[in-house]
């Protein structure tokens, strides 16, 4: 058990680092080699959606149950779902960084935690409460780097970063009723369809002014190959190891290492308040996914 226990951590870690490190991807192509963050989305969403209905179409699913079946809650899961998650996400890394970005999207299991106590109708725990207030207290550091009343980033980063908390919780809530039925891959194949084509009417997505040379497929390969399919496949893989909750838990490793990639490739400054802004954030998600 201990052997398992350990490949499981293992698997979820390395699947954290990679979608901390193809965040940070997602910057040096709109900063070094001038992409809209448009069309870096689309793209991404255009190779995940056909690799992900080809794994799909290899094991033998019905590729269109789920468009027949139950129509409504996937076109819930692709607008309000992954379509706002993906496009606040990657605006706020334009207008801020990949870390401040990511850790500002982690503020989630917080928000889905408000938004599930008002649909009970119930009061919060202690756990949740104070869940909550590192939540606040990780997004006021990181927004102020400790200035006061003075927003250190701008107010386009903080709006963009809190609503693709939003739209991550919307995706979550969504993806649990939708996974009841069918597999991960399948919803997630057609809802970036779903988002590309959004993107394709509402964006327009461009390679107009972008930079086209090997550091651009390299940042490319990072986003799509390490990043996208195989951050899914070891983070899903991990729940035959180890419980839902710790794998949640691990998982707060991301801003950790978008964080890390931040600093060491991107060369960003990260000081002390928004590391401990960040940390208020990791110790949330923990809490929350305690399990007792």
């Amino acid at each position: 058990m201990e052997r398992k226990k350990k490949i499981g951590v293992g698997m979820v870690l390395l699947g954290a680092t990679l979608w901390g490190s193809s965040s940070n991807s997602v910057e040096y192509l709109m900063v070094d080699q001038h992409f809209t963050w448009s069309t870096i989305l689309f793209w991404r969403m255009i190779c995940t959606g056909i690799s992900f209905l080809g794994i799909c179409l290899f094991q033998k699913q019905d590729l269109l149950v789920p468009l027949k079946n139950d129509w409504k809650w996937m076109m819930k899961f692709i607008v309000l779902g992954l379509y706002l998650m993906q496009v606040t996400f990657f605006k706020a890394i334009y207008y801020s960084n990949a870390a401040t970005a990511t850790v500002l999207q982690y503020t989630m299991p917080a928000i889905l935690l408000l938004m599930y106590l008002v649909k009970d109708r119930r009061l919060p725990t202690r756990r949740e409460v104070l869940a909550v207030v590192l939540a606040l207290l990780g997004t006021a550091l990181i927004a102020t780097k400790g200035q006061g009343a003075s927003l250190a980033v701008s107010r386009e980063a903080l709006v963009y970063g809190i609503l693709g908390a939003f739209g991550m919780a919307f995706y979550t809530a969504y993806a649990a009723v939708l996974l009841k039925k069918y597999s991960c891959f399948l919803i997630l194949g057609w809802s970036s369809l779903g988002n590309a084509l959004l993107l394709k009417l509402f964006h327009h997505p461009t390679l107009e002014g972008a930079v086209l040379d090997i550091h651009t497929a390299a940042a490319f390969g990072i986003l799509f190959v390490l990043g996208t399919l195989v951050a899914y496949y070891v983070y899903l893989e991990s729940t035959k190891y180890i419980p839902p909750a710790e794998t949640g838990a691990l998982a707060a490793f991301e801003p950790l290492s978008a964080y890390f990639f931040s600093v060491a490739v991107m060369g960003n400054r990260v000081g002390l308040v928004e590391l401990l802004g960040a940390l208020c954030i990791i110790v949330m998600v923990c809490v929350l996914a305690r399990n007792d």
